[in-house]
């Protein structure tokens, strides 16, 4: 269950939804990456959800990378696009 800020340098507890951010991340073990039917690795997906509360998300968004789910800034996805 969500109760305070993905951000773990922020101690915000969640109380309303009114302020924030809330992100669905589908999140695929490892062992479900080699399966030969693209179908049944997305079945086997499961949906984390983590919240950033106003401050947090407006500099920062979640994403998974090797070592899982991770807090990073904004500024630096927009530079992995470009």
């Amino acid at each position: 269950m969500l109760d305070k800020c993905a951000n773990p340098s922020c101690s915000t507890p969640l109380i309303y939804l009114r302020e924030g951010k809330i992100f669905f991340l589908e999140h695929h073990p490892q062992s479900q990456v080699h399966l030969a039917a693209p179908v049944a690795a997305k079945s086997a997906g499961r949906i984390e959800h983590f919240w950033l509360c106003g401050p947090c998300s407006a500099e920062m968004t979640v994403t998974y990378n090797d070592a899982g789910v991770a807090v990073i800034p904004k500024n630096k996805t927009r530079q992995a696009a470009a």
